[in-house]
């Protein structure tokens, strides 16, 4: 089974009502009925720009963005976001990650610096989670790109990228 992965680009205006949207909210119609109302993927494609798409499984970003922090002391999994981030992936059952300008400034460049082998990553994801699939390490490698090309985006504080795995 595999996990999708995407990344989407929206006003940094729109999180709490994204936040607010996440919440699937049961209203009572009538004497004995209960409706359940979900807006949020809804809210989410319409206030929001799908990036290019991820070809690989999801998955990956559980490994690699560990990898980054631990091994290159690239910490995009926290930002100034995290009670949005922490509130959509709990409500949703969704990893939810919200890359912002300051992830650009303090880690774009040794994004596009650092070289990665496969190896080095096989034998990350052996220990980490027991997986030594030269694809899964390729993705990987796949995953910094990907990554790396969609804080290219960000020219200001107005929007944030959206990683979600789902």
């Amino acid at each position: 089974m595999s996990a999708l992965a995407e990344f989407r680009i929206i006003d940094t205006n729109k999180l709490n009502d994204l936040k607010e949207k996440a919440e699937i909210k049961t209203i009572k119609k009538g004497w004995f009925k209960k409706v359940k109302i979900d807006e949020f993927w809804s809210f989410f494609d319409s206030n929001s720009n799908k990036l290019k798409d991820f070809d690989w499984s999801g998955y990956v970003f559980g490994n690699l963005l560990i990898f980054l922090q631990e091994n290159k002391m690239i910490n995009i999994l926290d930002s100034e976001h995290d009670s949005i981030a922490n509130w959509i992936s709990e409500k949703r059952g969704i990893s939810t990650i919200i890359l912002t300008k300051t992830h650009k400034e303090s880690y774009l460049e040794k994004l596009n610096s650092i070289n990665i082998t496969i190896e080095e990553l096989i034998e990350f994801n052996k220990e980490f989670s027991e997986d030594s699939d030269p694809e899964f390490a390729k993705a990987g490698l796949e995953g910094v790109k990907a990554i790396s090309e969609n804080l290219e985006i960000l020219t200001d504080d107005s929007k944030v990228i959206i990683l979600t795995v789902r």
